[in-house]
């Protein structure tokens, strides 16, 4: 629960970041987030009941994430590496701390208690503060090459930007690759155990998968400055289907070693291209809105794709209702990428008016 209240303020604050930036900069931006953070980690390792516990993560962890984590370092690295934007992206939001402090962070916990690693995770965080500080605006000239495309009021209303047809498509396509990639998570291992494999065998997939991951960034990244964002995205559709359909046809060890190096390879292959997209289609300065919009959007398929996953299994005993719901899912996101890839590049730059019949097309896939 105090995950999901972390990630659920992370991405309600989203729409606020782009006018926090524009006022402070990111440097105070970042510098605020890591300090309200490293608060929240103190407060934690000391709070006396879970109540407490909770109003500290939603109030103090989730915002000082929000403020330097999620999305300032895409705009930091997107201005000012604007030619090589992708891979940037790709390098910055490598999960390599997200794979190795819950390894060592169960080793902490089980020899020291949950308030010394709290307390670590503070000091990180105390340990990142200089770094911020150091932080530089990108300079006006990388930011202006960058400008939003013509048609697009940055400073309007949000209708303006939610007004468009390819806004929602980005929308469908990044919250069923986000809650395929939840979706995979969180029940890699009951479908496993569901094939006779122990518990420690599925751990160890697991641990494929958070390695793969690291992977999947930087692939992403250079893929999106070779064949571009929106087709890497749909190639990540295509990758989690095919994760699915192995899973769903064998129980052999090596083919789910597959998938479940796939599910990890995918899963970190969402965020760097949609951010060089929507940079792409909206102009940097817009990054932050649009990446805030979106998080919220996105919110009912992070939310809901698990439990229905769940609730399909228990429906019907099985979990092939499961495996068809995904893999249809993430072909439909394959398809609505690969559909505004083939968009931008047969008008020769971004449209904000997409016709609605890729719309519906995508939507019937």
């Amino acid at each position: 629960m105090a995950l999901s209240l972390i990630v659920l303020t992370m991405t309600a604050l989203g729409p606020l970041i782009a006018g926090l930036i524009a006022r402070w900069g990111l440097r105070r931006v970042m510098s605020t987030g890591v300090l309200t953070s490293l608060i929240g980690y103190a407060a934690l390792a000391f709070a006396p009941n879970m109540p407490i516990a909770l109003a500290v993560c939603g109030l103090l962890i989730g915002p000082g994430a929000a403020l330097f984590a999620a999305l300032p370092p895409a705009v930091l690295a997107g201005a000012w590496y604007p030619h090589a934007r992708g891979r940037v992206m790709g390098i910055a939001y490598l999960p390599i701390l997200v794979t190795v402090i819950p390894l060592v962070g169960v080793s902490v916990i089980q020899n020291y208690g949950l308030t010394v690693f709290f307390l670590l995770l503070a000091a990180l965080h105390l340990l990142l503060l200089p770094l911020m500080l150091g932080v530089m605006e990108p300079p006006p000239e990388a930011v202006d090459e960058q400008g939003p495309v013509d048609g697009v009021a940055l400073g309007g209303p949000h209708i303006v930007i939610m007004g468009g047809a390819l806004f929602w498509l980005i929308v469908l396509g990044d919250g069923i690759l986000n809650g395929t990639a939840i979706t995979g998570s969180a029940h890699m291992l009951p479908v496993v155990e569901g094939y006779g494999v122990s518990l420690e065998t599925g751990a160890v997939l697991l641990s494929v998968s958070g390695v793969s991951s690291i992977l999947g960034s930087l692939l992403a990244g250079y893929a999106c400055d070779r064949v571009g964002s929106a087709k890497t995205l749909g190639l990540a559709g295509v990758g989690f289907a095919a994760a699915w359909i192995i899973m769903a046809f064998t129980g052999w060890l090596p083919a789910l070693t597959v998938s479940a190096f796939l599910i990890g390879l995918c899963g970190a292959s969402v965020f760097p291209p949609i951010s060089a997209l929507v940079v792409q289609v909206y102009g940097v300065d817009a990054l932050p809105k649009v990446l805030g919009l979106l998080g919220v959007m996105t919110l009912p398929f992070s939310f809901s794709m698990s439990p229905a996953a769940g609730w399909l299994h228990d429906a019907f005993g099985s979990f092939e209702p499961v495996f068809a719901g995904l893999v249809s899912a993430c072909l439909i996101a394959a398809v609505t990428f690969f559909g505004i890839s083939w968009h931008l590049a047969r008008k020769g730059e971004p449209d904000l008016e997409m016709s609605d019949a890729l719309l519906s097309s995508a939507r019937s896939a």
